[in-house]
């Protein structure tokens, strides 16, 4: 009986709370099913998945690279358009205090990975990092809220292997070279954290040209050439 009244009290706190702070999908902004969290289903069902996980053949974020820096594997969830449900996503994640669905779509991001068998030799996940003065304006770093879902779902460790050394201009209205230019020197390691590691994953939330990404596997190379760098985002640019 006591169970009975407790789950009572439960449900209908809930259903008060949900009246006042209604629990709707960031995507079509309906109101979620109790069942589902942060994207509904009709959502979910409809996002611009790339389906790397099932390539054979090299992929768009395997191409990007090639010339460059050798990267292990490239592996992003979404396709990003200007307009599209990917973009509401990454927005949200990073201007609008998204913290809770940057670690959800980490914990997505493993659930396509999880069949992959190069995933399981990964020692560690490294987040890129914030500059300090941006971390402390937005109040988080949404490649590290991502690398938590990523860890809590798959057991991976978080490791801070990179620091930035200095903040950078804003990367959207630059060209490719400019992106190079303005972020080649921007992240120094940390020894410690990385001691030991074979194979680390670079963690960041949208891949454009790749310049973060190629700067962040330069910095670790020279530091340990023989270290296998791969890269895990949410989305990459179409």
């Amino acid at each position: 009986m006591l169970n009975k009244a407790l789950t009572f009290l439960n449900d209908t706190a809930n259903g008060f709370l949900s009246l006042i702070y209604p629990n709707n999908c960031v995507v079509c902004k309906k109101e979620l099913p109790d069942q589902m969290e942060m994207i509904c289903f009709a959502c979910l069902e409809d996002l611009h998945y790339t389906h790397f996980e099932k390539f054979k053949e090299p992929s768009l974020g395997d191409e990007l690279f090639w010339g460059r820096e050798k990267i292990e594997h490239v592996f992003a969830m979404l396709y990003y358009e200007k307009g599209n449900s990917t973009q509401t996503i990454l927005h949200k994640i990073k201007y609008q205090e998204g913290q809770q669905l940057g670690v959800y779509m980490g914990k997505m991001l493993v659930r396509k990975l999880s069949e992959l068998d190069w995933i399981k030799e990964v020692d560690a996940l490294l987040p890129i990092p914030l500059h300090s003065k941006k971390n402390f304006k937005r109040g988080y770093n949404q490649s590290l809220l991502i690398a938590q879902g990523f860890s809590e779902e798959s057991g991976i460790p978080i490791k801070g292997g990179l620091e930035r050394k200095k903040h950078h201009d804003s990367q959207t209205k630059k060209s490719k070279e400019e992106r190079w230019q303005n972020v080649k020197s921007i992240f120094k390691v940390n020894p410690d954290a990385i001691k030991g590691m074979q194979h680390v994953i670079i963690v960041d939330d949208v891949l454009t040209t790749g310049s973060t990404l190629e700067a962040a596997a330069k910095t670790l190379k020279e530091f340990n050439p023989n270290l296998k760098v791969s890269f895990v985002t949410i989305a990459i640019a179409k």
